[in-house]
C-alpha cells in the first residue's frame, strides 16, 4: 500500500470516528439551546415540522424500499439517521485539512456550516424532511446553524486528537519560493558578506587580511588566505 493511500484511509478512518463523536455532541447542544428558546418560537416550531427530520427521513426511506415502521422501529431508525449522517460527514474535514490546507478551527467551522446549509437547510426541506424555511422562525435557523458550528468543531477536536495519536496530522503546507524570493536571498547573503569583509577589513587588528599578509602594526594578526576564510 502506498502512501497515498494509506494517507486517505487513515483520513477518512478518522473523520467517521470523529463524525461520530460529533453526532452525539450535536444532540446535547441542540437539547440544550432548545430549552431557553421562547415559548412562542417552540409553539410554531411544533405547529409547522411534521416530526424530527431524521425520523422523517428514515421513514421515507422505509416506505421507499416497500417497508412500514411502527413508532419503536422508527425511532431507532431515525437514530440510525442521525449517527449515520454524522459519520458520513466526518471526513470532509481532513479533506479540508490535508487538501486544502486549512487550520483546525476553520476547517471544524467549514465542516460545520456546510453541513447546515446544504442538508439542513438545502435537502432536508426540499425532499420532504422538514418544512419549508420560511414557516420556521428566525431563531430556529439561527439555532439550527449553532448546533451543526459544534458539531464541526467536535469533529476538528477528536480528529486532531486523533491525528496526534497515530502521528499522520496533515502537513502545514509550505509557502512557494519564487525567483524574486531567490534573488532578495542572494542579494541578502551578499549584503551580508560585504558587510563583513568590511568589517575585518577596516579594523586594525585585520588590514592585510586579504593580501594573504599582516600589515606591520598587527603582528598578532592570523594571515589567512581568501578561500579559507569562513563567514558564520
Amino acid at each position: 500500500m502506498d502512501r497515498t493511500t494509506q494517507t486517505l484511509l487513515v483520513d477518512v478512518a478518522i473523520g467517521c470516528v470523529a463524525g461520530l463523536v460529533a453526532a452525539k455532541v450535536y444532540g446535547l447542544v441542540q437539547e440544550a439551546l432548545y430549552r431557553p428558546m421562547p415559548r412562542h418560537v417552540k409553539r410554531r416550531e411544533e405547529r409547522v415540522r411534521p416530526g424530527p427530520s431524521s425520523q422523517v427521513a428514515a421513514g421515507k426511506i422505509a416506505e421507499a424500499l416497500g417497508y412500514s415502521l411502527d413508532d419503536q422501529k422508527r425511532e431507532l431508525a431515525g437514530c440510525a439517521v442521525h449517527y449515520g449522517l454524522g459519520i458520513a460527514w466526518g471526513p470532509i474535514y481532513g479533506l479540508l485539512r490535508r487538501q486544502g490546507g486549512m487550520q483546525p478551527l476553520g476547517a471544524g467551522v467549514v465542516t460545520g456550516a456546510t453541513l447546515s446549509l446544504i442538508v439542513d437547510e438545502g435537502l432536508a426541506p426540499a425532499l420532504g424532511f422538514s418544512a419549508p424555511n420560511s414557516d420556521y422562525p428566525a431563531l430556529s435557523h439561527v439555532r439550527g446553524f449553532l448546533n451543526h458550528l459544534a458539531y464541526g468543531l467536535a469533529v476538528a477536536l477528536t480528529a486532531e486528537a486523533l491525528y496526534r495519536v497515530t502521528d499522520m496530522a496533515p502537513e502545514r503546507p509550505r509557502p512557494h519560493r519564487g525567483a524574486s524570493d531567490v534573488d532578495d536571498d542572494f542579494l541578502s547573503k551578499r549584503a551580508g558578506l560585504l558587510h563583513w569583509a568590511w568589517h575585518v577589513s577596516d579594523h586594525p587588528r585585520g588590514r592585510g587580511f586579504f593580501r594573504g599578509r599582516p600589515l606591520q602594526g598587527a603582528p598578532e594578526c592570523v594571515t589567512v588566505p581568501y578561500k579559507q576564510a569562513t563567514v558564520a
